[in-house]
């Protein structure tokens, strides 16, 4: 089993993250697959973007889901590392669905919200991925055990992943009840236990975010499924040079 090449918010070290110039970089660059964050804006259209608010990478300021998506998409992106790129906006989910269908590519879409009264962001992703024939090549994933209950009700062929910031048995048990397909462990819970345990319930395992070389060489031989990276070049790297010492 390969371990895959996961760009997290696309080639997010070197380009701005969540964007359509960071995933076609990291698409470039070799990625296998995009890790990307969706929100829900005032008009209730599924927009990628990590933050709570605007504030850190734009211009202008305020909570997403307080700006529909006119407003969102009228202020740039502000990131250093932009340098000399083309001037780049807020996506929308259907925009990047659009862009990445025929290329082999797998998508992750954690869908974020720290309200659990925030409803319809699940239902409205579902709704928008029906749209597209990606189903295959999607993971849902989230720290929001009840996005992943929705989402496996009401599309349960749709791999789905439960975020953690540390591992346990009962937190491998909820992923399990949840009917979940992976658990993202973050780097620091990565160990070959946790592995093991993981392994024993039959879900597949992806970590996050894993940036340095001598981190991303260690994860790579742990055999993971899948590592979340904002340097998919680096592990692109990494894994060419350990094909070739065989």
């Amino acid at each position: 089993m390969r371990t895959l090449n996961l760009a997290h918010r696309g080639f997010s070290g070197r380009y701005p993250e969540n964007t359509l110039l960071a995933f076609e970089k990291a698409y470039e660059a070799g990625a296998d697959g995009i890790e990307l964050d969706v929100r829900m804006s005032k008009d209730g259209q599924a927009v990628i973007f990590h933050d709570e608010t605007i504030d850190r990478l734009t211009s202008g300021t305020g909570k997403v889901n307080e700006l529909t998506v006119k407003e969102l998409q009228a202020i740039p992106i502000t990131n250093p590392l932009q340098s000399d790129q083309k001037q780049q906006y807020i996506p929308t989910l259907k925009e990047y669905l659009s862009w990445v269908q025929g290329k082999a590519l797998l998508t992750n879409i954690e869908l974020k919200s720290k309200d659990e009264l925030e409803d319809g962001l699940e239902m409205q992703v579902v709704s928008i991925i029906r749209q597209f024939d990606l189903e295959e090549n999607l993971i849902i994933s989230s720290f929001n055990s009840k996005y992943i209950q929705r989402v496996k009700h009401f599309m349960p062929s749709l791999k789905t992943a439960l975020l953690l910031h540390s591992c346990t048995e009962k937190s491998i048990q909820l992923a399990d009840d949840l009917n979940a397909d992976y658990i993202h462990l973050k780097k620091g819970s990565l160990n070959p236990r946790n592995i093991l345990m993981a392994k024993g319930f039959g879900l597949l395992i992806n970590t996050w975010t894993v940036n340095e070389v001598d981190d991303l060489k260690t994860a790579n031989r742990l055999g993971v499924n899948g590592i979340i990276t904002d340097y998919p070049d680096r592990l692109k790297t990494i894994q060419a040079d350990q094909i070739a010492a065989f």
